[in-house]
């Protein structure tokens, strides 16, 4: 079959998550990601080769966002496409599943943040900064317990969406050519979706798309945040209900992307801290706006709590696709 709605993709969708849930995707050479980010970057250096222009260097970002997510998921559907209709029925699904859960990125993320827990609960400090190296863009080097707890936090809370909600949804909403679409996009975003020169020009085409891309899904998560862990966020912090509510409210756009601060700031209202505030980054301070009402002072157990929210909210992921399988596999919705 090729990954489209029918009987039996509500069924890959959830064993795709499943085997995220509680394995997670190891990265290997040939892994659709790091193909991406090979490409994405011999591009990159052929088109600035090409050109120093602003213009030139937009026109080349824009070939760029296209042909990278466009090799994938034209790639993809035409092998998924081919082994359905030579009857190699099965291979397209465990195909299907074996990509859905290596692009899905959920249990991978909670495993890298939960190694800044750890060290900083055995008071190792040094290694803490080295585990945020790996999930962060900024300096870690010279960070405090309270900056490298922001950091984790904050990577955790956006990549709530950019790592799992969002591949979820286009996923779920057109298999895996558009999952491999949007996971090139994001992968170039990376790459060179920056304000500094040369990728000012060049990455803005891939940035903008990716903005594009997670807008839905950003406001989908910090909804189902919300909804899901409001009610026993505004109990533990002895708050009303609508205070949570309209903490998150009010700080979602509180970041220069227009969809990183959703799930921050949904983060933050049901932990009662602050988060953002600017980092560094090359040695350049870099301003961004607070989100939260809560503490500035952070301590390890708010990172542990974020972390249980997190999985939490990954486990309620997966009982709503297993709901979605049961309902679809005893008739129709």
């Amino acid at each position: 079959m090729s990954a489209s709605w029918d009987l039996t993709f509500p069924l890959l969708l959830f064993l795709s998550l499943l085997l995220d849930t509680f394995w997670g995707g190891a990265f290997y050479r040939f892994h659709p990601v790091l193909a991406m980010g090979a490409i994405g970057r011999f591009l990159e250096e052929q088109f600035l080769a090409l050109t120093d222009s602003p213009v030139g260097l937009r026109v080349m970002g824009i070939v760029l966002a296209v042909t990278v997510p466009g090799i994938f998921m034209t790639g993809s559907a035409t092998l998924l496409f081919l082994l359905g209709i030579n009857g190699y029925h099965a291979l397209a699904d465990l195909l299907t599943v074996f990509w859905g859960y290596q692009l899905l990125a959920g249990r991978s993320l909670e495993t890298h943040v939960r190694s800044v827990f750890l060290f900083l609960a055995e008071g190792n400090l040094p290694e803490a900064r080295n585990a945020l190296a790996m999930i962060v863009g900024r300096d870690t080097r010279d960070l405090d317990q309270t900056e490298v707890l922001r950091g984790a936090i904050e990577s955790l809370s956006e990549n709530t969406n950019d790592a799992l909600c969002a591949p979820l949804f286009f996923f779920a909403l057109g298999g895996i050519p558009l999952l491999m679409g949007y996971k090139a996009v994001s992968t170039l975003d990376s790459q060179v979706g920056y304000k500094r020169l040369p990728y000012r020009d060049l990455g803005w085409a891939s940035a903008r798309l990716d903005d594009f891309l997670a807008f839905l899904p950003a406001r989908l998560t910090l909804l189902a945040l919300i909804l899901l862990f409001g009610p026993s966020a505004a109990r533990a912090r002895g708050v009303p209900f609508r205070q949570i509510r309209e903490e998150a409210w009010e700080y979602r756009l509180a970041h220069p992307s227009p969809n990183s601060a959703h799930p921050m700031s949904g983060f933050a209202a049901l932990l009662g801290v602050r988060i953002g505030g600017g980092a560094s980054y090359g040695g350049v301070w870099s301003p961004k706006p607070w989100i939260g009402r809560g503490r500035e002072h952070l301590t390890p157990e708010d990172l542990q709590r974020a972390l249980r929210i997190y999985r939490q909210f990954r486990w309620s992921l997966l009982s709503g696709v297993g709901v979605i399988v049961f309902l679809w596999t005893v008739g129709p919705l």
